[in-house]
């Protein structure tokens, strides 16, 4: 099976820090912050042949998840800036 390794190395990252942010906690805000911080990065799939190692190195990366968190935190802000519960974030882009 196919995986897209930045959407793991996102709701690990996501998972972390959303109690600590105060951000939207409806799941469709969610959702918005999610797929647009997996817009702004790069997919990441590893071949048949790399070996566990080398995807765990992956999602432990000091650096990557520092730069998840940022697309995160752009994310979050553009997301929660326009929610509201009548509204919908798809609605409004």
């Amino acid at each position: 099976m196919i995986k897209n390794y930045m959407e793991i190395l996102v709701d690990e990252v996501f998972n972390e820090v959303k109690n600590i942010y105060s951000t939207c906690s409806c799941e469709q805000c969610i959702s918005d912050i999610k797929s647009l911080a997996l817009t702004n990065l790069p997919p990441v799939y590893f071949l048949s042949n790399v070996d566990e190692g080398e995807k765990k190195a992956f999602l432990l990366d000091r650096q990557r998840k520092i730069s998840v968190l940022a697309k995160l935190a752009e994310a979050a802000e553009l997301v929660c800036s326009k929610c509201s519960k009548d509204e919908k974030m798809r609605e409004i882009l």
